[in-house]
């Protein structure tokens, strides 16, 4: 089964009550929960309470790291049931422990004043790059002690950076960066199942623009990274993840072991998708 069909699983919940889901959070290679996972099957357990509504904003909070072989178990509650806007809280649990707390906001569909920021122009076409684990690939023909080999986890969504870094020898570079984004196999969606996958998608690099201006890379072994909360605001619900998405991402600050970054997601046609801000834990651990 593909990397892709395997998510789509996981992202079936299992209803227990009107308000109680349940999923498996095991994907393979990982060690413990990624937080997209996390995040995206929130959204469909929000979801499951909702009518005539859609996800336009999201802020939630990693509190635990996730055990992959313990069952996650969803809570969802009403904040608010309102004629044009609604909102539910989710709280996400392994053995009674709260791992996770989620608020999300739905609308109803409306019509009204319009603008957006201008999707970078002169962007490489995804079609003419490499693909993150072909980048790893090269990198790993000669592998240092310090870095994490990754490339065993199957790719549920496929990466093409625009310019890779060298993350065995990183750089000081400005927080910037931009990659390409999809499925990594043609699937059939529905929004709900768009919206989760693109939320996955968006805490798979964002953090990483956070270690740029230091000249540390997230596959070195002695950095310690781990995400703290994350929003994301959908403005635009006609895209399919199934097709290029950009990614464009920047990390504003870096302090006191945390880094923040924002990113921008946008469709083919240059349609402002969706923004994500993200904090997160950067430890630079001493080597001895």
């Amino acid at each position: 089964m593909s990397a892709i069909k395997n998510l789509q699983n996981l992202l079936n919940l299992e209803k227990i009550s009107d308000n109680r889901f349940r999923a498996s959070v095991n994907e393979f290679g990982w060690t413990r929960v990624f937080g997209g996972l996390i995040v995206a099957q929130s959204i469909i357990a929000s979801y499951r309470t909702v009518k005539d509504k859609n996800l336009h904003s999201l802020h939630s909070y990693f509190l635990r790291a996730g055990d992959p072989d313990i069952i996650m178990n969803y809570e969802v509650n009403t904040l608010r049931e309102g004629r044009s806007f609604a909102q539910r809280i989710v709280s996400a649990y392994q053995n009674d422990k709260l791992i996770f707390y989620m608020i999300a906001s739905f609308q109803k569909k409306e019509r009204g004043l319009e603008h957006q920021e201008k999707m970078p122009s002169g962007v490489v076409n995804p079609e003419d790059l490499k693909t993150e684990m072909e980048i790893l690939d090269d990198v790993f023909k000669n592998k240092p002690d310090n870095i994490k080999d990754t490339r065993h986890r199957d790719r549920a969504i496929e990466f093409r950076p625009i310019k890779p870094r060298d993350i065995t020898m990183p750089k000081n570079e400005d927080p910037l960066q931009m990659l390409w984004l999809k499925t990594s196999a043609k699937t059939d969606l529905d929004l709900i199942m768009n919206q989760a996958l693109l939320a996955y998608a968006s805490d798979y690099t964002i953090l990483d623009t956070a270690l740029m201006p230091h000249g540390i890379s997230i596959f070195q072994k002695n950095i310690q990274v781990a995400s703290l909360d994350h929003s994301i605001w959908f403005h635009d619900n006609n895209f399919d993840i199934n097709d290029w998405t950009l990614y464009s991402q920047k990390s504003p600050k870096t302090s006191g072991n945390r880094g923040f970054a924002e990113g921008m997601l946008y469709s083919c046609e240059g349609n402002l998708i969706a923004t994500v801000a993200q904090e997160g834990m950067i430890r630079k651990m001493p080597t001895f």
